[in-house]
């Protein structure tokens, strides 16, 4: 007597392992469509580039027609905003989603602290742009300035960056040729020279990373230092803004003209490996121009400044055939917004546990609410703070006694104090600054001693 079903299951061998087959080719398939599903993510930082100094928010000085392209392709927001007015606390606030303030990020990296172990930089338990992507299977880089204290544990490929080619501090040369001082590395290692102008190795470096992840989903963070000084330009660059009689201002045409190239190079490469459609791509300044260069027309005052022309920056991005092309938007967005933005974009859901201050914009760009993204914004730098709740904004500034109230929808460049005529509004906005303010811990190192403690390391 034979065993029953024995017969029918030899005959379906075959077909046992045809269905195999198949199952494994479908699941691969899947997962080539799912890795194609999770959008590339580009982040593209300029270093103190002024309100105006883009052609697409009406600027002259030079030509940054890549730069426009992005805008035009996809959103611009009138009401950018860095969450700081200079470098490296903006650039915590981005890369944490969080007010920076929270974690006593609050001026760059300097020889003061609040003790001996003290270590400038983002803490290790401030979860960053890269580490959520990596737990998303992301392939990441980060291209330029990095701009937390020199050691180890805060190079970012410490910090789940799989490839780093920049350097760690806040600024640099953009002639390096034998890096005698070493600054310029690829990950924790220094590169023996680099020939071409910095702003073009970096382009270089982001073009190269893309070319070699356009098969899987990526991060990458272009993190340009132009046009921060020194104002440094290869003359070819120069001569084209040979008209400028100013020295500096001609510089500095042709350090963002050069950015603008190097954008384009990106921007030509996503083109032709077919990736626009899979390619979130945001464009912004960490702080606003330098105040005697930088066109910040029609803001007040410029970098370190909590006045407009301080923190109210270009700030653009493009998805084609996922956001609306060339449309404008008023309400007021922030840095903190592109970490939780660029995660809603791979479908994921936005953590309430994460505490993020900034909130995903797509809904508000898509129309698919009326909502603005935030009903209120602050900023904390050392002597200065502000907040902005509608058109309504406050401020304390280092050099005046009192706080000065402004209505920027009808005063954009902050010159009529209307703190005496809106008592109830100036006192409202008061409160609420103080209330945020005291939760958040004092400054844990900088420059000024009498915010960030007095205790004093001397660097080689």
């Amino acid at each position: 007597m034979r065993p029953v079903n024995q017969g029918p299951r030899r005959r379906s061998e075959p077909l046992n392992s045809l269905f195999k087959g198949l199952f494994l080719i479908v699941m691969t398939s899947l997962g080539g469509i799912m890795a194609y599903a999770q959008p590339n993510i580009i982040v593209i930082l300029a270093d103190d580039l002024g309100y105006n100094d883009v052609g697409y928010m009406g600027g002259t000085l030079t030509s940054t027609p890549n730069i426009d392209a992005i805008a035009e392709s996809g959103v611009w927001f009138t009401n950018g905003y860095s969450s700081c007015p200079v470098c490296a606390p903006g650039r915590a606030g981005f890369l944490t989603g969080r007010y920076q303030n929270r974690f006593g990020f609050e001026d760059n990296p300097g020889p003061f602290r609040r003790s001996a172990e003290t270590v400038p930089g983002i803490p290790h338990n401030e979860k960053i742009f890269s580490e959520y992507f990596a737990d998303w299977d992301y392939t990441s880089a980060i291209i330029g300035k990095w701009h937390e204290e020199n050691v180890p544990i805060r190079n970012p490929v410490n910090r789940s960056f799989d490839e780093f080619f920049g350097f760690i501090n806040g600024a640099s040369g953009y002639f390096i040729k034998e890096n005698a001082k070493g600054r310029l590395v690829r990950g924790e290692t220094a590169v023996e020279h680099e020939y071409e102008y910095l702003t073009d190795a970096f382009g270089r470096e982001a073009v190269s990373f893309i070319d070699r992840n356009k098969d899987k989903p990526f991060l990458l963070y272009v993190s340009f230092n132009a046009p921060h000084g020194p104002l440094q330009a290869p003359e070819e660059y120069l001569e084209k803004f040979i008209h400028i009689q100013d020295k500096k201002k001609r510089a500095l045409a042709a350090m963002i003209y050069s950015m603008d190239e190097n954008v384009g190079k990106i921007m030509s490469c996503i083109r032709d490996e077919n990736l626009e459609e899979r390619t979130l791509i945001f464009f912004y300044s960490d702080n606003g121009g330098v105040y005697e260069l930088s066109d910040n027309t029609p803001l007040r005052s410029g970098k370190q400044d909590i006045y407009e022309g301080g923190i109210r920056v270009p700030f653009c991005m493009q998805w084609k055939g996922h956001l609306p092309e060339n449309k404008r938007i008023d309400a007021p967005v922030i840095s903190l917004d592109i970490l939780p933005t660029a995660i809603a974009a791979t479908g994921r859901p936005v953590d309430r546990e994460w505490f993020l201050d900034g909130v995903n914009l797509l809904p508000y760009i898509k129309g698919e609410t009326d909502k603005e993204p935030h009903e209120v914004l602050y900023w904390r730098f050392l002597w200065h703070h502000a907040i902005r709740k509608g058109d309504w904004k406050l401020l304390k500034h280092r050099d005046h006694p009192e706080p000065e109230l402004y209505n920027l929808s009808e005063d954009v460049g902050e010159q009529k104090d209307l703190s005496g005529e809106y008592p109830e509004i100036f006192k409202e906005l008061q409160e609420m600054y103080t209330q945020w303010s005291d939760m958040m811990p004092d400054p844990q190192w900088g420059w000024q001693p009498e915010y960030s403690g007095d205790y004093k390391i001397e660097k080689n």
